[in-house]
């Protein structure tokens, strides 16, 4: 009896090694060198000048001129630092010292703006003024006394005048209430000395006062 036939296996050939696929060198990246922004250090520099002259008085006016054009500067060097990759930094700064300028210009301008409003109203208010004059011993006293209105000079004046002395009168402008007032010369005591007060009251306020004292004595009183 024959040998029984042993199964045929198939043979399994090993599989070759992969070679890795050929990937040729790339060139290098070339990086454009960051371009110059004039513009940015323009704007820094007006917006730094702008800032310091701003902050001196009458000479901040130019400010006026040159925060603005500081501004602008720096505004375009910022749009043109995306592209250029330079001067943002500066740009930035320039625009906050252009800023500062600025607030310190309309600053000024409101604080003068109010200050001649102020010095305007003073100037129109009409005031009720009342002069007085005394002396210790009765003296008699010359005087004269401000009646001005809208800074037009008026005078009124009276001699000889029993003590005590008093006169009201309105007063408007800048230069406010003044009187003069001497003590009146005495034919029977030449040498006499006395003792002479001045004194005004503006809307019940008393606002000055003044004394002298001797022969022919004379005193002075101003707002």
């Amino acid at each position: 009896m024959a040998p029984a036939a042993r199964p045929q296996v198939p043979m399994q050939r090993a599989a070759a090694p992969q070679q890795p696929a050929f990937v040729p060198p790339q060139p290098p990246v070339q990086v454009a060198p960051p371009q110059a922004n004039g513009l940015a250090t323009a704007g820094l520099v007006v917006g730094i000048i702008a800032a310091v002259l701003s902050f001196v008085p009458v000479l901040g006016t130019v400010s006026w001129v040159l925060a603005p054009i500081a501004l602008v500067l720096s505004v375009v060097g910022l749009v043109k630092a995306k592209r250029a990759r330079n001067g943002r930094g500066k740009s930035i700064a320039g625009i906050v010292l252009s800023v500062v300028a600025l607030f310190m210009c309309i600053l000024y301008t409101a604080v003068f703006v109010g200050s001649v409003n102020s010095v305007a109203q003073q100037s129109a208010a009409v005031h009720q003024v009342t002069y007085e004059v005394t002396t210790a011993k009765k003296t008699n006293v010359t005087v004269t006394y401000s009646q001005s209105q809208n800074d037009d000079l008026a005078m009124a004046s009276v001699a000889d005048a029993a003590s005590p002395w008093s006169a009201d009168a309105q007063v408007s402008g800048l230069m406010g209430p003044t009187m003069t007032a001497t003590l009146s010369p005495d034919l029977d005591n030449p040498g006499r000395s006395d003792t002479i007060t001045c004194t005004i009251r503006e809307d019940g306020v008393q606002v000055a006062q003044n004394t002298a004292k001797g022969p022919n004595a004379s005193v002075t009183c101003a707002k």
